[in-house]
């Protein structure tokens, strides 16, 4: 059965509790091995766009791509392991990527969920319009919805082809149609405009408008100021009766909020999300995705089975653990996964307690 809205967005923690409980009830029982829950697959480094704002710069320069070997077996482990769910997204445009329409019909005729996070740009000319239905939510990245600022922040004039997906895929599938949900990074470039963001986006047929505040890492100029992030504080305290199933403006400031340390990360410990890199490398957590040393293996050498119950994902698991003790994961989405995970072990019986 589909969710609706921001339940289904990969940022929302809340799912996260029906998994955590199913692998505390393994552990219980004696279980030491999970497969993960989830798994990020960047397919290719290739994309269309220039997003000023964009952590993958250096990345997509590369322009690396997973050999269809590579993807072949990925995806027969990924099956095999009965991961539940495949997320397509990464340092690059994942539509761009030949073949994805065919993946995403093997992993649907095979029961596991599949989402994209994309652009929009080229979605329909890939053909995927006509498997979208197989898809659980497309996240699409809108960084303005007027041409003059999206051409700005991405280098192209792609604004129509983006904001007209929706409507495109639901004109086809109708009811069958996946949740079709829109991402905003707010920059210096766009923050003023949450008025129009938010019109736009209802009026495209958009199911939610996921905002989120720039990470200026490579100290782009992008990122918010004092003065800035106070007129947004205050823009976004104006607004009386926004529906919470549509958009999580109210509470953008609170999704980096570290949760209570409890001795490890639990997405972490438990192995419940997995990474791939364009280059076929494997991680156990998104923010150390091209980082050696937490790299747990390579698809080019070793199929994912082999690489998440090896001895080195456990060594990485460790040194994980301590770097999330020290408080050095600012951003993360395991912080919000996490916070809903401490308060899940809060309701659970003592024989589930994991300190026991």
């Amino acid at each position: 059965m589909r969710k609706t809205a921001l339940t289904d967005d990969l940022l929302n923690a809340n799912k996260i509790r029906f998994h955590f409980g199913k692998i505390m009830e393994d552990a219980w029982k004696g279980q030491d091995e999970f497969p993960p829950v989830a798994i990020e697959i960047h397919p290719t480094a290739m994309c269309n766009h220039r997003c000023i704002h964009c952590s993958y710069k250096e990345r997509n320069e590369s322009r690396a791509s997973l050999s269809k070997e590579v993807m072949d077996r990925l995806i027969d482990s990924v099956i095999h392991m009965k991961i539940r769910a495949v997320y397509f997204s990464g340092g690059g445009e994942p539509t761009l990527y030949p073949g994805l329409k065919d993946y995403i019909e093997k992993l649907y005729a095979n029961g596991v969920e599949s989402s994209i996070i994309t652009n929009a740009s080229c979605f329909a000319d890939m053909g995927l319009i006509e498997v979208a239905d197989r898809l659980n939510y497309i996240a699409i990245s809108v960084p303005g919805i007027e041409m003059d600022s999206f051409q700005t922040i991405t280098g192209t004039r792609n604004l129509e082809a983006v904001l007209a997906l929706p409507g495109r895929i639901r004109k086809v599938h109708g009811d069958k149609s996946p949740v079709l949900g829109s991402r905003i990074v707010l920059t210096n470039k766009n923050y003023k405009y949450l008025d129009e963001f938010l019109t736009v986006i209802k009026e495209k047929q958009f199911d939610y408008a996921l905002f989120k505040i720039v990470r200026d890492y490579e100290d782009r100029g992008q990122g918010l100021n004092e003065e800035e992030e106070e007129f947004l504080r205050n823009k976004i305290g104006k607004y009386e009766n926004l529906d919470y199933n549509f958009t999580n403006l109210k509470s953008i400031f609170e999704y980096r909020k570290m949760p209570e340390f409890r001795g490890k990360c639990w997405v972490n410990q438990y192995g419940m999300i997995a990474n791939v890199s364009t280059d076929g490398k494997v991680y156990p957590n998104i923010v150390e995705i091209d980082k050696e040393e937490f790299c747990i293996g390579d698809l080019n050498k070793e199929n994912l089975e082999e690489i998440w119950n090896s001895k080195r994902h456990k060594e990485v698991k460790e040194a994980s653990n301590r770097k999330w003790m020290e408080g050095a994961c600012k951003n993360c989405r395991a912080i919000s996964y996490n916070r809903i995970i401490n308060e899940t072990i809060d309701q659970m019986p003592a024989y589930f307690d994991p300190f026991i």
